[in-house]
C-alpha cells in the first residue's frame, strides 16, 4: 500500500504552510474569528466524482461523513451541518448558498491541493459566515470512499472523500488548520488514510469555543446575567453610556 502525502486543503485560495509537525495541544480559528448564527446546509455535488466505484460516485458518502455525529456534529455543539445531494449548477462564491463541488471550476486547487474551502465571506459587524463553497480537486488524484473500499481494503494510492471533504467543512465552520498532527484540521493526509472522517479532541475544543458561547448582539452585563462568554471576535461591552452591555 502505496502513501503519499498531500495539503488536505487550500483556504482562502492560499496554501498554509506548515514548517513543523511538531504538536501543538491548541486549535485555531480563522482570523478573524467567524461563525454561522446558527448553523450551515451544503448542497454536495450530486454528479459524484467517476473514479469512486460506490454506487453514485461517493455522494451519498460525504453526505453521510460530513452530517455524522462521529464529525461535527458530535463535536459537542449540537446540530451545526445539515446536506443533502443536490445540483451545482448555480455554483457561485459568495452567493449565500454553501455548496461541496467535486469539481473545480475556478482552478483555485492544483498540484498538491486535495480541495479548497473559501472562507473570505462573513458578516464584517456580526462575523457571521455568510457562505462557504468548497471545491475539489477530482482530476488530480486518484479517489474512493468507504464504500468501494472498506477501512482501507483494496486502497492503492487513493484519498478517500469523506475525510477529506469533512476537513473543509470544519473550515466552512470557522476552523484553520492546526499542527496537531491527529486532529482532522491537520494540514496534511495520507492516501487509504481516512482517520480524518471523525474529528479529535482539539477539533472539538475548536467548534466548541466558536459555537458554546454568546454569539453577537447578545446582552452579557452581569448586571442581568451571569456567566456569559462571548464568542471569539466579540467582547462584552456597551455600545453608549447608560446602555446594558452587549457582546459587539
Amino acid at each position: 500500500m502505496k502513501f503519499n502525502r498531500r495539503w488536505i486543503s487550500l483556504r482562502l485560495v492560499l496554501v498554509l504552510v506548515i514548517l513543523s509537525s511538531t504538536a501543538l495541544s491548541a486549535y485555531v480559528l480563522l482570523s478573524p474569528p467567524r461563525r454561522w448564527q446558527y448553523g450551515v446546509t451544503y448542497t454536495v455535488d450530486n454528479r459524484g466524482i467517476s473514479s469512486i466505484a460506490d454506487g453514485d460516485g461517493g455522494v451519498t458518502r460525504t453526505v453521510d461523513a460530513i452530517t455524522s455525529t462521529d464529525a461535527w456534529n458530535g463535536a459537542g455543539t449540537g446540530t451545526r451541518v445539515s446536506a443533502s445531494a443536490g445540483s451545482v449548477s448555480g455554483w457561485s462564491l459568495g452567493d449565500g448558498t454553501p455548496m461541496l463541488n467535486f469539481q473545480d471550476p475556478v482552478s483555485a486547487c492544483t498540484g498538491n491541493c486535495l480541495a479548497a474551502t473559501f472562507t473570505g465571506y462573513y458578516n464584517g459587524s456580526t462575523h457571521y459566515i455568510t457562505d462557504a463553497d468548497i471545491v475539489t480537486n477530482s482530476s488530480g488524484f486518484s479517489w474512493t470512499s468507504q464504500g468501494e473500499d472498506p477501512g482501507g481494503s483494496g486502497c492503492s494510492n487513493e484519498f478517500y472523500i469523506e475525510g477529506v471533504e469533512v476537513h473543509e467543512v470544519g473550515h466552512g465552520l470557522g476552523l484553520d488548520h492546526t499542527n496537531v498532527s491527529s486532529a482532522t484540521m491537520y494540514p496534511y493526509i495520507n492516501s487509504c488514510d481516512n482517520s480524518t472522517a471523525s474529528t479529535e479532541s482539539d477539533d472539538n475544543a475548536g467548534l466548541q469555543a466558536l459555537y458554546n458561547c454568546t454569539p453577537y448582539g447578545y446582552i452579557c452585563d452581569p448586571r442581568y446575567v451571569s456567566g456569559v462568554v462571548c464568542c471569539p471576535g466579540t467582547s462584552c461591552h456597551s455600545p453608549y453610556f447608560g446602555v446594558p452591555q452587549y457582546c459587539l
